[in-house]
């Protein structure tokens, strides 16, 4: 086969994959059964209501004498919540905060705030910016 022969193959071959990439590319657009990234549906809440918020961090005169360590014995973790009205494990999202973002309660409160969630925070700044809030929780 002459190189001019090997070339217009080569470029044949390039030409005729480069077009089935873009046709994959084109025909997977806004249809996610195409997608490599799996896809995850939205879980429904079993519950909606409206909770007080407040937020803490890991220091000592927000917590017990183990700042790092929470209720359930878990190190905390960003996602992590505190609230005395759900079992530990109770998966809830804040969509006005957080969108779809879930957060699990494995912490306490003082026995004082039993209807109150407290969000962990990697920061006392942050803690403190957030503040107290009323804020829509849905309980997964």
């Amino acid at each position: 086969m002459g190189s001019k022969r090997k070339f217009l193959a080569v470029l044949l071959f390039v030409v005729l994959f480069n077009a089935s990439d873009l046709a994959w590319a084109i025909a997977s657009q806004g249809n996610p059964a195409a997608s490599t990234e799996p896809v995850v549906a939205r879980v429904e809440p079993k519950e909606v209501r409206t909770v007080k918020a407040t937020a803490y961090s890991s220091t000592p005169d927000q917590t017990d004498d183990s700042p790092f360590t929470m209720a359930n014995g878990k190190r905390v973790h960003d996602g992590a919540v505190a609230a005395n009205f759900l079992p530990f494990g109770t998966k809830v999202r804040f969509p006005e905060l957080y969108g779809d973002k879930e957060f699990v309660v494995e912490d306490r409160m003082h026995r004082r705030f039993s209807d109150r969630v407290d969000i962990w925070m990697e920061t006392r700044s942050e803690a403190i910016r957030f503040g107290i809030q009323d804020i829509t929780m849905e309980v997964l």
